[in-house]
């Protein structure tokens, strides 16, 4: 094994940076909204900058979907409701499993994922 320059060791580190920030960002957020609904406002404000609070009702589907989809169907609203599947188009586009047609109206381009594992 080598050191690599200490390029692995590096990204390591701001990897786990990147998670203590989220955790931090996320326990700020929660913070602000408290005081928000303490305070009964929308808007607080800091020294350079003021944070909107916009509550929202968030969607939960259930993992199987199927019987979802069946009702959806037998109300006559998938075809309103149904989406392009953006992942899988792209997965069939770069294995080239598509009419050329379809492949010729997109670019393809190279790019690379790095994931850390333990030795």
């Amino acid at each position: 094994m080598s050191n690599d320059d200490g390029l692995v060791d590096e990204f390591e580190k701001l990897e786990n940076l990147k998670k203590e920030i989220e955790l931090k960002e996320q326990e700020l957020r929660l913070k602000l909204i408290e005081l928000a609904k303490q305070k009964n406002t929308f808007v607080l404000f800091g020294k350079n900058k003021k944070c909107s609070i916009t509550e929202y009702v968030k969607v939960i589907y259930p993992e199987n979907k199927d019987f979802l989809i069946k009702i959806i169907k037998e109300k006559g609203l998938y075809q309103e409701l149904s989406h392009l599947n953006y992942p899988r188009l792209s997965s069939r586009i770069a294995k080239n499993e598509l009419d050329v047609d379809i492949i010729n109206l997109v670019k393809k381009q190279k790019e690379f994922k790095l994931a850390l594992k333990d030795i």
